[in-house]
């Protein structure tokens, strides 16, 4: 934890309230007066590190700038170094106008300043920048970013209250990281070329946003919210293959039929909500009796230790990755055995008031009656869900589909799963040709999201 969030930092700790951000944790902290410091020429030098080719394509330069934990206020001294490309000034006392100097720099491609005092993602445009990572710092708003390159966009820990992006100042952004933030549900306006978006550890509880915009994206992580119902999906996702649901507030196996809108979504997690807990489903025989399973399916017919693989199977078949593991054969012929019997008993679930609330028009257009709001509250009366479930239940095939693409993304914890920090790739865009081949210090890479990024 040390390494990631440097040596004296504090790191997140876990309390009452659950997840605490370094962020958070500051506020409640007695700061130290700042004061003036310049980044001076010498020490600049020092911290130059990266050799490689300059924008000439044929000199060698170190193209790189670290200067982090100084307690600096004043950087304008790096202007002095055009031919660098990356800079990394975590760990000072910098804001927006001490940053605005870097617009300066003709051929800066990567960014890195967190843990400062940066109050606004303003910058001034810089046309080759492709990170800008502002992880822990005060920026409130997100409507005046304008990097019209910026691939990768680093806003967690902040404390951004509402989502808008402009969507044409940001046209070619993939990823945007908004974990930590004070977001209560996901409306606003995003870009519309983002491909993964990271929403972890906020406040929401409804997926209410315009989908229409974000049909490129391809990875939703929503762990460690406050989500209850699945309302607000829709087929407008029609890329969605990753998506990440680990504890929230959901507690029946029924919402999970309203992903079925999504076509290629082959990868879910759901680990640590409330239906996790869930007994499994018991499978009636013939008459009163219970028939033991390894007698319905035989001594060597496979029996799922999760109670909820199946009955999710069963709703979302297309799926090849069910939270840590693989989707097997066998649980999908088990699946289709018990298939009927399991969406009987998931569709009876008893609702709760609000699970009868009235649906949002992205769920239903279905017209109400006197008669069906009087009864919506009683065990016998039919709401907009009871009527889907009905015709699920009157023998409604879930239909299987051709396997949708593979996805990179998987679980936190499993092989190759997809970072919640920086993916800054060796395939910059632009028209440098002195762009290095390699990169000696590892610092331009993409990072495997372990366990301290996400448990």
């Amino acid at each position: 934890m040390e390494e990631e969030f440097g040596e004296g930092m504090l790191s997140p700790q876990v309390g009452e309230g659950g997840l605490t951000s370094p962020t958070a944790i500051s506020r409640f902290i007695i700061e130290e007066p700042i004061k003036e410091k310049k980044l001076t020429f010498d020490e600049a030098s020092k911290c130059l590190n990266t050799l490689g080719k300059d924008e000439s394509g044929v000199r060698y330069a170190y193209l790189m700038i670290t200067a982090t934990a100084r307690k600096l206020t004043d950087i304008s001294i790096i202007l002095n170094f055009k031919h660098v490309l990356f800079i990394d000034l975590s760990d000072n006392f910098l804001n927006l106008d001490a940053l605005q100097v870097l617009s300066g720099m003709p051929f800066l491609l990567y960014l890195k300043v967190e843990r400062n005092k940066v109050e606004s993602a303003a910058l001034e445009p810089m046309y080759y920048l492709q990170c800008l990572n502002l992880n822990m710092n005060q920026v409130t708003e997100t409507c005046d970013i304008n990097q019209p390159q910026l691939e990768t966009l680093e806003l967690q820990d902040n404390l951004i209250y509402t989502i808008q992006f402009d969507s044409e100042r940001l046209s070619n952004l993939k990823m945007l990281n908004l974990r930590g933030n004070q977001l209560i549900d996901f409306s606003g306006t995003y870009p519309s070329s983002l491909e993964k978006l990271y929403m972890n550890q906020n406040k929401i509880s409804k997926i209410v946003v315009d989908f229409s915009k974000l049909t490129n994206l391809k990875i939703l992580h929503l762990r460690d919210n406050q989500i209850k119902k699945l309302n607000g999906f829709s087929d407008q996702l029609p890329n969605l293959t990753y998506l990440n649901l680990r504890n929230n507030k959901i507690n029946k196996l029924r919402e999970f039929r309203k992903l079925q809108c999504l076509p290629k979504l082959d990868t879910l997690i759901i680990l640590e909500n409330p239906v996790c807990g869930t007994k499994e489903l018991q499978v009636p025989g013939e008459g009163d009796e219970e028939v033991d399973e390894e007698e319905m399916f035989g001594e060597d017919q496979f029996v799922s230790k999760d109670p909820t693989r199946i009955p999710i199977i069963v709703l979302l078949p297309d799926l090849k990755r069910l939270n840590k593991d693989a989707v097997t054969f066998e649980e999908k012929e088990e699946a289709e055995l018990r298939k009927k019997n399991i969406l009987e008993q998931i569709f009876d679930e008893l609702s709760s008031e609000e699970e009868t609330e009235l649906p949002t028009t992205t769920e239903f257009t279905t017209d109400y009656t006197t008669d069906t709001e009087a009864g919506a509250y009683t065990r016998g009366s039919v709401t907009a869900d009871d009527e889907d479930d009905e015709v699920l239940k009157k023998g409604t095939p879930v239909t299987e589909t051709e396997d949708p693409s593979n996805t990179e993304a998987t679980d936190e914890n499993t092989t190759g799963a997809p970072t919640e920090e920086s993916q800054w790739t060796s395939g910059v865009s632009g028209n440098l040709s002195a762009m290095p081949t390699e990169n000696p210090l590892g610092l331009i890479k993409e990072d495997v999201d372990g366990e301290n990024k996400e448990n």
